[in-house]
């Protein structure tokens, strides 16, 4: 079994890794790292995909990397979106539009909530209700990798989607303008380079130390939420706003599956 995986503050890669513990023979492969392939090929018998959710609907790399892959032999085709508002969206109809082309189906496709990690709309989550949504998430991700052991079927709701896929695709029409709101306080940054790093894009330049967008971003906010010092914000809304990373989920490793694509 391939899961492969789309994480940049660890709540997906975090589910990959609770399916792995729970499933026989399991290889995670970073969705960033594998869609540097002009033309990936997987030829297994299950393959799973888990990715957040951006404006309701799948992440354009993930969107971009479904769109070259070949899936061969009909595996039997898992996906698992994580998010902080589950059921709203299109993910999964969206993925399966591009899959049926290639005469692949989705067997099965779930919500796990976890913590939204968009601050520009609100402020990230008090930590009881992390507690609690962390807790739920577990026992969720338990019956999903029985379902998995089991090849079942199951589908889940897709709810508003007529306003969904029309937010999302004004959205995506907007991309070379989408990181015109970030900026990077001069004084508190530190000139690390973690921003540059963590984009999984290659959309962050640094000629002077600090972080220069190059106008391809796809508003995962990784850089925001990876700098440990807060120098980054998403226009003035986040300033002074919380930021994440799922607590089981090192920056290193969330660079491992990113860095190695560049």
């Amino acid at each position: 079994m391939i899961i492969y995986y789309y994480s940049t503050t660890g709540n997906s890669l975090y589910v990959a890794r609770e399916l792995q513990k729970s499933l026989p023979d399991v290889e995670l492969r970073s969705l960033v790292t594998a869609g540097q392939e002009e033309a990936p090929v997987v030829d297994t018998d299950c393959v799973g995909f888990v990715f957040p959710m951006h404006y309701f609907g799948l992440p354009l790399q993930v969107e971009e990397f479904l769109q070259k892959l070949t899936l061969a032999n009909s595996p039997y085709v898992f996906a698992v979106a994580t998010c902080g508002v589950p059921y709203w969206g299109t993910p999964f109809m969206d993925m399966e539009k591009i899959l049926a082309a290639k005469n692949c189906q989705v067997q099965a496709k779930w919500y796990v909530r976890l913590v939204s990690n968009y601050i520009p709309y609100r402020d990230i989550a008090a930590d009881w209700r992390i507690a609690i949504r962390a807790w739920l998430a577990e026992k969720k991700i338990r019956k999903i990798a029985k379902a998995i052991a089991g090849r079942e079927h199951h589908d889940t709701w897709q709810l508003l989607k007529k306003f969904c896929q029309s937010y999302h695709d004004k959205w995506q029409a907007q991309q070379q303008s989408i990181d015109e709101n970030f900026q990077c306080d001069k004084e508190k940054c530190t000139a690390c380079g973690l921003c540059e790093k963590i984009c999984p894009r290659d959309n962050i330049k640094r000629p002077n130390g600090q972080p220069v967008w190059q106008h391809k971003c796809v508003e995962c906010l990784g850089c925001l939420h990876i700098c440990p010092v807060k120098a980054i914000d998403y226009g003035d809304i986040t300033k002074g706003r919380k930021r994440y990373r799922h607590k089981e989920v090192k920056a290193a490793d969330l660079l491992r599956g990113i860095s190695a694509a560049k």
